[in-house]
């Protein structure tokens, strides 16, 4: 009996620990690359720019992360970053002044770099494509793509406090005070190795940083939306005052912060940044705020016999297209109108709504249908004032309407409520 009973405890104790175990596990990241999970705190950094086509992997699913970078592959990556990539593929020749190593590729990025001021006419006479390039001297690079130039050379006698700040080359110093106060380049707290060759790792990183100050939105492949709706295959989101669908990619890359978090992590009302591919599928996903907005559904409902304040509305704007809010006793009512048909077969419905709250304001969101009677229809043949009416309850202060249509038509919005709507 007691080896019975152990047994069972035994079997109790499994469930509970595989219970447990699956309940409270987080998403295991599905890594671009094989070698860089070690590298916690730009992992997303990588992923990121990698979508971004930024940087590049080495082949069999490798980065590299801990190899330095040449002088032409920091300026290749950082041109890329800048959206010149097109525009550099498409130059051939070196500048005259380039007396460096013969090249096989890149050279219309050297040449872009000299045109665009990134590279100095001394610098690129001395230019050594393949040499490791060193902190300060990325820190230039990128100074100058953000045309910082002027500002690094009226700070070239500047002194932060940095334990190696004396390491940094004169003629660099100005370049380096400019991209720590641009939180481009950090150090540990105590040091910042001027010196030191920038690795694969660190450059990911670099650019990233460049990038929130570029914001490269790859010719709308980078899209900054609000989560509207989501499932396992899709995502959809509010951009730019409509809505908008992606498919996403199987295992793809979703952070929050440093944080892999995976795509279950995404709830409606998430502002997110999304990375798709030339498909407009989604590719990397990055959380930027998950308390920007909370979305509470509502129930709308057919109004059938509406109060004389809302009849009296509709009256009031039947003659135009418009969606109104009317409060009366406790319950909010929804009109929207198309204006005056010159004949029936006109249909106007409030298909659904949803009230977005954020830390301004409360908005009621309305999608409004407006159907048009077919060529062939057989329609009444006299002025009509189509609208529709619906109701929902709701325990707070509407301060703002959305509409959203299926036709290119413009809506006036208004607010009618009662004083003492809370």
């Amino acid at each position: 009996m007691l080896k019975k009973s152990r047994f069972f405890i035994s079997v109790v104790l499994i469930f509970l620990l595989l219970f447990s175990t699956t309940a409270y596990a987080k998403p295991q990241p599905k890594y671009s690359f094989d070698d860089i999970q070690q590298f916690t705190w730009a992992v997303k950094a990588i992923e990121k720019m990698y979508a971004k086509g930024f940087i590049k992997g080495v082949g069999d699913k490798k980065f590299n992360p801990s190899k330095p970078v040449t002088h032409l592959e920091a300026l290749v990556m950082i041109l890329r970053a800048m959206g010149y990539e097109e525009q550099a593929n498409k130059i051939t020749e070196l500048p005259k002044e380039y007396k460096g190593p013969k090249l096989s590729w890149g050279k219309g990025f050297i040449t872009l770099a000299y045109q665009k001021g990134i590279l100095t006419y001394d610098e690129l006479k001395r230019f050594n494509p393949n040499e490791k390039a060193k902190r300060y001297e990325i820190a230039k690079y990128l100074v100058r793509a953000l045309g910082l130039e002027n500002q690094a050379q009226q700070n070239m006698n500047k002194v932060l406090n940095y334990k190696d700040w004396d390491k940094i080359p004169k003629d660099a110093i100005g370049y380096m005070y400019v991209a720590v106060e641009k939180n481009l380049i950090k150090g540990d707290g105590e040091k910042l190795k001027p010196n030191d060759p920038v690795r694969r790792v660190e450059m990911a990183v670099l650019l990233e940083r460049l990038d929130e100050k570029v914001q490269n939105n790859l010719n709308g492949r980078d899209v900054v939306a609000t989560v509207y709706a989501i499932d396992n295959n899709t995502i959809t989101v509010k951009v730019n005052g409509g809505l908008k669908t992606f498919n996403i990619l199987k295992n793809v890359p979703v952070y929050n912060e440093n944080e892999y978090v995976g795509i279950d992590y995404l709830k409606p009302g998430y502002q997110i940044r999304l990375i798709l591919d030339f498909k407009n599928n989604i590719i990397f996903v990055e959380v930027l705020n998950n308390k920007s907005e909370e979305v509470i559904p509502i129930e709308l409902k057919d109004v059938k016999n509406p109060p004389e304040k809302v009849s009296s509305a509709v009256e009031a704007i039947k003659n135009k297209p418009a969606v109104k809010l009317v409060e009366e006793n406790g319950i909010y009512y929804v009109i929207a109108t198309r204006g005056m048909m010159r004949t029936g077969g006109y249909i106007v419905n409030i298909q659904k709504a949803q009230i977005i709250k954020t830390s301004k304001d409360t908005i009621l969101e309305v999608e409004v249908k407006y159907i048009d009677p077919s060529p062939d229809a057989i329609v009444t043949q006299a002025i009509t004032y189509p609208y529709d009416i619906k109701s929902f309850t709701y325990d707070g202060k509407i301060t703002q309407i959305s509409v959203k249509t299926d036709k290119n038509i413009n809506v006036s919005v208004d607010i009618d409520l009662a004083s003492d709507v809370k």
